[in-house]
């Protein structure tokens, strides 16, 4: 971020290894060009139950996500004279569709992703990942609807050339999808049905790839197996104790 007289003397975002909902804030400070330290920490999201991640800012908390990353946005320095391009568009009716769209992913898809994951019957993990697939056709019927493509616009990104508060949100859950597709048989994401979401996905991995944010989908389905593994243990424990 730039450097000014109101620039936060301390700024550190604690999150999660393998969250994609810690990968979002994480991916949307470096492309902002702010930097922080990780770390995990229960006590700064108490509303939440201490999840993760928590942007920590001279030391009071920020917590969610998607506040996050738009906070990094407005904090940072103004687009311009070598800064990066604001993350959300600047009409008002594109930035209202962009946060709407952002909120479905964050409402409507992600924790049906991680109840693919947590599904013990191969039938129920494919069902599930079908609603997850269907659900991203909507957004990408609604992404086409809202930023239609054309002129100067042309690029890889939801908004043409340069990454967004969607792209960001798309490319961190890169390996998510990846995952969901090894445990379920069913491709989430395919070029044919949902090319710009497909296109976005694949454009910000490559870019995350470059700010050392991003998760190799094999280490991320070895953890989220054995950690499955774990609890079912515990629940077997638990239920002979009794």
């Amino acid at each position: 971020m730039a450097a000014s007289a109101m620039e936060p003397r301390e700024v550190k975002l604690y999150g999660a290894w393998g969250s994609a909902h810690a990968a979002m804030p994480r991916n949307g400070l470096a492309l902002k060009g702010g930097r922080t330290s990780t770390e995990a920490l229960l006590r700064l999201n108490p509303v939440h139950g201490g999840k993760v991640p928590v942007l920590v800012v001279d030391g009071r908390p920020l917590a969610e996500s998607l506040v996050i990353i738009e906070y990094a946005d407005e904090a940072g320095p103004a687009e311009g004279r070598g800064h990066p391009p604001a993350l959300l568009p600047r009409a008002s009716r594109a930035r209202a569709a962009a946060r709407f769209w952002a909120r479905f992913f964050h409402d409507e898809v992600s924790p049906l992703s991680r109840a693919v994951v947590l599904a013990d019957a191969a039938a129920e993990r494919a069902e599930l990942a079908r609603e997850v697939k269907a659900r991203v056709a909507a957004m990408e019927a609604g992404i086409a609807a809202d930023f239609p493509r054309g002129g100067e616009e042309e690029g890889p990104f939801v908004h043409g050339r340069n990454p967004g508060l969607l792209d960001i949100i798309l490319g961190s859950c890169a390996a998510g999808s990846r995952v969901l597709a090894a445990v379920s048989g069913v491709e989430i994401v395919e070029p044919g049905a949902t090319p710009r979401v497909r296109a976005s996905m694949a454009a910000f991995d490559e870019l995350a790839a470059g700010f050392g944010t991003t998760v190799p989908h094999e280490l991320l389905l070895a953890r989220l197996l054995e950690r499955k593994a774990k609890a079912r243990a515990a629940a077997r424990e638990e239920l002979a104790a009794r």
